[in-house]
């Protein structure tokens, strides 16, 4: 089985405070929480990019951890 590339962005409301890529053995889905580089996500969006293997990510950190 291949695992799934995607092109993040995380987002601090409307602004974007970090990008990159990021491979994962089973695909994400709108929804799932995720920590990257130590600041926890909730998934909002996974579309696909044109003539690209990844897919876009976009990642809203949470406010609180708890």
């Amino acid at each position: 089985m291949t695992g799934v590339d995607y092109r993040y962005e995380l987002r601090r409301g409307d602004e974007v405070v970090a990008t990159g890529h990021l491979s994962r053995e089973e695909p994400l889905a709108v929804g799932d929480r995720l920590e990257i580089g130590g600041q926890l996500g909730i998934v909002r969006t996974i579309e696909p990019l044109l003539g690209e293997r990844e897919l876009r990510l976009v990642v809203q950190l949470v406010r609180d951890r708890i």
